[in-house]
């Protein structure tokens, strides 16, 4: 994995739940705490620096108590890109269904490259929002990973595997991503840039499992009869369950 943008990322005043992410009505949430970064970003960076797992285990446990505001706010942070993701799950869905009926007239990308596919579907998907950035990563990564080696693409080929796979890539992406983004410069800690990588690939790994662990017995043998509405609950309940998590470390 590579860090997915250059920004500085938010500070201590930033909202914990910026307004284009409360699409849930329920406003930014409580006042921050001072220096809510500080724990989180000390102790990814002595991890970066050194390898220590017990160094990111104690980092995600300040991300997720403080730096987040917990459990019961933190999450509402995704509530935009759990919104693209059940965007995805839907127009995919349709198009493997019944295609007639697809947003945007995709059907007619039926056959084409898988690569044309790709960013016709964050073309329609992203939206124009804070996250956009992070949601276009997340799609073209996930995306890209779960359709590897198909070459023309027929949206009839789609299984109900198919979307599992993608949805939790897609929604452990949009986790990795923010939590890249929030730490500012801990990765500048490493001593070399393939140290920086590895720490990345580690904290990938660790992001993808939990987020695996957690939405994919909420998709399994649903796929099929949920409605974006579903899909979108079901990314905010898991990402709930890994804040829950990570405030246990």
């Amino acid at each position: 994995m590579g860090t997915s943008t250059s920004s500085k990322g938010p500070n201590n005043r930033s909202p914990l739940v910026p307004p284009w992410a409360d699409v849930d009505g329920a406003g930014p949430g409580p006042e921050p705490t001072p220096n809510r970064f500080q724990g989180f970003r000390t102790s990814l960076g002595r991890f970066v620096a050194t390898g220590d797992g017990e160094q990111m285990r104690k980092g995600l446990r300040a991300y997720a108590q403080t730096a987040t505001g917990g459990s019961a706010v933190g999450p509402r942070r995704f509530g935009a890109m759990a919104q693209a993701g059940a965007g995805l799950f839907n127009t995919l869905n349709t198009l493997r269904a019944n295609p007639a009926n697809a947003p945007l007239n995709l059907a007619a990308l039926a056959g084409r490259s898988t690569r044309e596919v790709i960013e016709a579907l964050v073309e329609a998907l992203v939206p124009e929002n804070g996250d956009a950035d992070r949601i276009r990563v997340a799609l073209n990564e996930a995306l890209s990973s779960c359709l590897q080696g198909v070459e023309d693409f027929d949206f009839g080929t789609i299984t109900d595997e198919t979307l599992v796979e993608l949805m939790v890539a897609y929604t452990a992406l949009c986790v990795f991503e923010q939590v890249v983004l929030d730490s500012k410069d801990a990765f500048n800690k490493a001593e070399s840039s393939e140290r920086a990588r590895a720490a990345e690939d580690e904290l990938w790994v660790l992001v993808e499992a939990v987020t695996d662990k957690h939405l994919q017995p909420l998709l399994q043998n649903r796929v099929g009869v949920m409605t974006a509405a579903d899909m979108q609950a079901a990314q905010m309940r898991a990402i709930e369950e890994v804040w829950r998590e990570w405030e246990g470390y």
